[in-house]
């Protein structure tokens, strides 16, 4: 059980820089906002390129951060049934959901968004504005943050398998995964 603990600690500590790390881009977000407003507004002198750094800006941020969303339980859940269960019944029931719904859902998206990435990088494809931005830079934060998303997954299903394995052996420590 501490091989499993030690794992998900590094797996939550690596999302947890990058999520805090990331969550910086609002910042930047923000300032090219006030940037466009002001050449706007006061300069008569709107850019060209401020919108499509926003998207691609806020898209990254919110692909990046999201399991860090994920690992700080950020996410919307309906627990009227899960409340009421003991801690080995919840982590159970965690552990199934994660194989039946999140391992599918990554399974596909990391290499699909790897092959987007990889397709757009190749062949040098721009935005449709007429700025015409680079388009692979999302895509490469998409297999990032997806990569985060399913390694934070699998943090949180070992979790749930120390908290089955806890509650079954009887030791004091049976919180496990999302029954933390």
């Amino acid at each position: 059980m501490k091989v499993i603990k030690r794992i998900c600690d590094v797996i939550d500590l690596v999302n947890d820089w990058i999520g805090r790390i990331a969550s910086f881009a609002v910042l930047g977000i923000l300032a090219v906002i006030v940037t466009e407003v002001v050449l706007r507004r006061l300069f008569h002198s709107p850019q060209i390129w401020t919108m499509d750094v926003i998207c691609m800006t806020f898209g990254c941020y919110i692909i990046m951060v999201c399991a860090y969303g994920f690992q700080k339980k950020a996410f919307v859940a309906v627990d009227v049934l899960y409340a009421r269960l003991k801690p080995l019944a919840q982590n159970i029931l965690h552990l199934i959901t994660y194989l039946v719904f999140f391992v599918p859902f990554v399974f596909v998206l990391v290499p699909e968004s790897f092959g987007f990435f990889l397709r757009l990088y190749t062949t040098g494809e721009r935005g449709y504005s007429v700025w015409a931005p680079p388009a692979w830079p999302v895509k490469l934060a998409l297999f990032v943050g997806m990569t985060l998303l399913a390694l934070q997954g699998i943090s949180e299903m070992l979790k749930c398998v120390r908290g089955i394995g806890e509650a079954v052996s009887g030791t004091d420590d049976t919180k496990g995964g999302d029954a933390a």
